[in-house]
């Protein structure tokens, strides 16, 4: 009897210990902004919005000057001569909506192909922090909405970049 006890035991502890799972939260982004280099991020996307903000300025000043002239001879014009350059006047107008969507979309995908190396960093860093340490879950506090307990592995996740 005292053996199935005692084998008893041994399985109860054995299998609470295999299944016990250890947590840990990082805070990416404050580990994303010590990164060496992140900086460089920013002033490559302000020079990127500043290309598409003069080519944006280029098309409306094209626009806005042939508007301009069209405003002005419209009473001359005849009435084919008009409903080309209205037409003419409506494409450009419905080029400078599209532009404007179209440079959204782009400033998004030039921001991520900037940033995905160094999130990748973080994120590979993460991963041998999990592994070294022999964590089940690591968990973003970025994306949480509440958390208590856990241990905190940002300062390991930094240290692993060699940020102090």
């Amino acid at each position: 009897m005292k053996k199935i006890t005692l084998v008893l035991v041994v399985c109860v502890i054995y299998t609470s210990t295999l299944f016990a799972q250890k947590y840990g939260h990082v805070n990416s982004s404050e580990v994303m902004k010590a990164l060496p280099g992140i900086d460089s991020v920013d002033i490559k996307l302000m020079d990127f919005h500043k290309n598409l903000q003069t080519i944006y300025e280029n098309m409306f000043n094209e626009y806005q000057a042939k508007k301009d002239k069209f405003d002005k001879e419209a009473g001359t014009m005849s009435a084919s001569v008009r409903k080309l350059r209205e037409d003419e006047l409506t494409s450009m107008q419905n080029g400078l909506e599209e532009f404007s969507v179209n440079a959204q979309d782009d400033f998004e995908a030039e921001k991520q192909k900037i940033i995905a190396p160094f999130q990748e960093k973080v994120q590979n860093a993460i991963n041998e922090v999990a592994k070294e340490n022999k964590y089940s879950y690591i968990f973003d506090t970025q994306i949480l909405l509440y958390y208590d307990g856990g241990d905190d592995v940002t300062p390991l996740v930094k240290k692993k970049l060699g940020i102090k």
